[in-house]
C-alpha cells in the first residue's frame, strides 16, 4: 500500500531504516539486490578518483563505503540509522574507515572547516526530509573543488516503477513523501520505508544553490524495467 504525504517526521524516518537495516545488509551481501551491486555501486566507483579523505553520506550498512574506501587514505561513513552503522562496523570495517551514527546536517554543524576531498551519496538525498539542508550540509564539509557523486531515484520513471504515478495525490512537479512497503526487483517486503519524490529541476536547483557545479548526468537502468530507474549526478564544490 502506498501513501503520499506532505511531510514526515525525521525521527520516524530514522526508525524505519533502523528496522530494515539487517534486511538491507542481507539483500546486498547475498547479491539479491542487483541494482545496488551491479548498477549503482559501479557507476559511483567509475567516477571516483583517488583521494585522501572521502565521506560516504548516508552510508547505510557500509557496503559501499568499504568498496569506495579503496580509493582513499581515510574514509568516513555517516548515517542517521544507528542500527545500520552498527552493522557497518561489524560487516564492513577497515582500519581506514570511521563510521558515525549521525545526519550530515548535524555532522556539518560540528565541523569548523571543510575537510573532505570527495563525497559519495547513494540514494540518500531522496530519503532526506529537507533536500536543501541535505545539500547545503554536504557542501559545507567538502573542500573547494571537492567532488560530489550522488545517485537518486530517476524522478521521471521511479513513480512508474514503484506504482504511484497514477496516485490521485501525485504531481510530478511537486515534492512529496512516499510511504510504501520496501521492495527490490527480486524481493517484496512488508516493511515500511519512506522516500521523497522531487522533480529533476528541484534536485539540480538545490545543488546549484548549495554551491555545486553540475558536471555530469547519467541515467542508469538495471534489470527488470524498460526505462531508467536511477540517475547519477557528478558535481564539483565551487
Amino acid at each position: 500500500m502506498i501513501s503520499l504525504k506532505n511531510k514526515k517526521n525525521p525521527k520516524i524516518l530514522t526508525r524505519e531504516w533502523d528496522e530494515i537495516a539487517a534486511l538491507r545488509e542481507e539483500q546486498i551481501s547475498s547479491g539479491k539486490d542487483h541494482s545496488a551491486n551491479f548498477v549503482l555501486a559501479p557507476a559511483i566507483i567509475e567516477e571516483l578518483p583517488k583521494v585522501y579523505y572521502l565521506v560516504d553520506i548516508g552510508c547505510g550498512t557500509g557496503w559501499l563505503t568499504s568498496r569506495a574506501s579503496l580509493y582513499s587514505k581515510k574514509t568516513v561513513g555517516i548515517d542517521p540509522s544507528s542500527e545500520s552503522v552498527s552493522l557497518a562496523k561489524v560487516r564492513h570495517s577497515r582500519s581506514s574507515i570511521t563510521y558515525l551514527a549521525d545526519s550530515v546536517e548535524h555532522y556539518s554543524r560540528r565541523r569548523l572547516r571543510p575537510i573532505f576531498d570527495a563525497a559519495i551519496s547513494n540514494m540518500a538525498a531522496s530519503s532526506s526530509p529537507d533536500l536543501d539542508a541535505f545539500f547545503v550540509a554536504s557542501r559545507k564539509i567538502l573542500r573547494e573543488k571537492g567532488l560530489f557523486i550522488v545517485t537518486i531515484p530517476h524522478p521521471c520513471f521511479w513513480p512508474l516503477y514503484w506504482g504511484y504515478a497514477s496516485h490521485p495525490k501525485f504531481r510530478y512537479d511537486k515534492c512529496i513523501a512516499v510511504e510504501s512497503e520496501f521492495k527490490i526487483r527480486r524481493q517484496s517486503t512488508q516493511m515500511l520505508t519512506t522516500h521523497f519524490h522531487h522533480p529533476l529541476h528541484r534536485y539540480l536547483s538545490s545543488l546549484i544553490s548549495a554551491g555545486f557545479a553540475v558536471e555530469k548526468l547519467r541515467e542508469l537502468t538495471g534489470r527488470g524495467f524498460n526505462f531508467p530507474r536511477f540517475m547519477l549526478i557528478v558535481c564539483r564544490a565551487t
